[in-house]
């Protein structure tokens, strides 16, 4: 590793204060790097890009020159495009695939997983009401039912006995 930063006191790597730098591939400057894993900074970070746009710039203009300047300006045009793809790749692997990306998709599926479960358990409440209202419903209608024919029972009755008398009323006049 180039450049890299060594503590004074054991000469080891320092612990991210004195992190490793690289030269910026446009203006020479130090170019912090970060300690994980994974492509280098090859321009300054702190200028919101524009070492990466003057040197793609320059390429550009470079790039329809005849010979070696011209085949080293398109070579270095599909170094940043896949530098862009693989950047595009690694954030993607690091938000899906990573500890916190897993957790992430894990706490989704549970959430989810649990809504429908709230959803369904509500349903059954609901189909459990109405099937005690209906249970009820139908007792009432029974009882109903076992009244209007205990009246009806006895309307006969009475009409009956209301006849006898009439007939009997009849023969005595």
């Amino acid at each position: 590793m180039e450049n890299q930063a060594y503590t004074e006191e054991n000469g080891v790597p320092g612990d991210g204060a004195s992190a490793e730098t690289r030269p910026c591939g446009h203006c020479g400057r130090p170019v912090p790097q970060r300690a994980a894993a994974g492509r280098p900074f090859r321009y300054c970070r702190d200028n919101d890009g524009a070492c990466q746009r003057a040197s793609r710039n320059t390429r550009m203009r470079h790039r329809n020159a005849p010979g070696l300047a011209g085949q080293v300006a398109r070579t270095w045009e599909a170094v940043d495009r896949l530098d862009q793809v693989v950047q595009t790749l690694t954030e993607a692997l690091h938000a899906e695939l990573s500890p916190a990306g897993v957790k992430r998709q894990l706490a989704e599926v549970r959430a989810e997983a649990a809504a429908q479960v709230a959803v369904a358990q509500t349903e059954r409440d609901e189909a459990r009401r109405d099937a005690e209202a209906a249970a009820e419903r139908a007792v009432s209608a029974q009882q109903a039912a076992t009244t209007a024919a205990a009246e009806r029972t006895a309307a006969r009755q009475a009409a009956d006995d209301a006849r006898q008398t009439a007939a009997q009323a009849r023969e005595r006049t």
